[in-house]
């Protein structure tokens, strides 16, 4: 069993959307902390650029071993999530956008038997990789929901800050870094 249409589409284009999220941002909004305990705007693209690597090397596990097993991801236990927070918003969004291309093509070339192929997750159980698919597509939603959050407190917290200041948009009339 292949992924179906809808999946694949999502697949492709899901993340296209946090770069509209983060557009009109200044730099301190995406690169500061709102909450000393919750990841950045940056750090959260870092996670979700660092994850499309982790999902990678688990497909290819799926596809080459007998019913693998993964532990739940921590960031703060990976020693790559912190070179890779260490570069630009705007080059992990080219980094995120390559990775994606590459897992879509890796998705869609899958011989049709290793649809039915399983791996189990500590936390979610013994998946096939049509729901290991459904699932990054909805952790990564979550983690996009995050940063439209962060995005709207961000405004928010500048408008209590000076209430008689109207914030527009920056203007767009820049060479674009995040621009694909």
């Amino acid at each position: 069993m292949n992924l179906n249409e809808y999946t694949l589409e999502r697949f492709a284009n899901q993340h296209k959307t946090i770069k509209n999220y983060i557009d009109d941002l200044p730099p301190e909004a995406i690169y500061n902390r709102l909450n000393p305990d919750k990841f950045s705007i940056h750090e959260t693209i870092a996670y979700l650029t660092r994850y499309q690597h982790i999902f990678i090397d688990r497909l290819n596990r799926i596809t080459n071993e007998v019913n693998p097993y993964f532990e739940i991801y921590k960031p703060e236990t990976d020693p790559d999530f912190a070179f890779t927070c260490a570069k630009t918003t705007g080059s992990l969004l080219h980094e995120m956008y390559r990775l994606r291309g590459n897992l879509c093509l890796m998705l869609e070339e899958m011989p049709s038997e290793h649809y039915a192929r399983v791996a189990t997750h500590a936390v979610l159980g013994r998946m096939a990789v049509n729901q290991w698919t459904e699932f990054f597509l909805l952790h990564e939603s979550s983690q996009q929901f995050k940063i439209f959050k962060l995005a709207g407190s961000f405004w928010s917290m500048q408008v209590e800050k000076h209430p008689d200041i109207i914030y527009l948009p920056r203007l767009t009339n820049y060479i674009d870094e995040l621009a694909v």
